[in-house]
């Protein structure tokens, strides 16, 4: 009588084994996904800021655009480590202003009035920080400015663009909202 090794044998693959197999699965990736989530609301158990804005050219000094924001704490307690994130595009040969143009309590991630290079699709992205915390159900209203070389002079013609803002803190974020910058002359 001859003897069968089985592990020389492939595993066959049995009804019961598929269905435990695939269970086990199912059951685990959205553990990954929760688990990966789960951090960004750990510290504060609250995630409710919000971010709303505009943007317009300045008048007399038509190369500046300003970009008035109102950052909202909805939590009861307070926020820490806020930086708005601004990425704007179809204008051209644009930098940070300087910091004297900065609202009170931010700082700039780039130096102010040296050359920024876009990415592939032709946009800036622009980062402003502070340390100062924006304390429970409360809210900050600051203006941000960039400025474009590419649009010097008189003239009254400055291109329309498009800004995607958002807001972040230690804990979270805001979503992203998109803010229309006018097209003048």
């Amino acid at each position: 009588m001859t003897s069968v090794n089985s592990t020389a044998e492939p595993r066959r693959i049995t009804r019961r084994r598929l269905v435990r197999t695939t269970a086990t699965v199912a059951w685990t990736v959205p553990m990954i996904q929760i688990a990966a989530t789960a951090p960004a609301f750990a510290g504060t158990g609250c995630c409710d800021i919000s971010l709303t804005g505009s943007a317009r050219w300045r008048t007399g000094g038509l190369n500046y655009l300003d970009i008035p924001l109102s950052v909202v704490n909805g939590c009861s307690t307070a926020v820490t480590g806020l930086s708005v994130t601004l990425t704007i595009c179809g204008i051209q040969d644009l930098t940070y202003s300087d910091t004297t143009n900065l609202p009170a309590g931010w700082t700039q991630l780039g130096k102010g009035n040296k050359h920024l290079d876009p990415d592939g699709n032709g946009c800036y992205t622009f980062t402003f920080m502070t340390a100062a915390p924006l304390a429970g159900n409360s809210s900050v209203a600051p203006v941000f400015t960039v400025k474009t070389m590419a649009y010097i002079g008189t003239g009254n013609h400055r291109p329309a663009g498009m800004i995607t803002a958002q807001v972040s803190s230690s804990s979270c974020s805001s979503t992203a909202v998109v803010i229309a910058v006018p097209q003048v002359g």
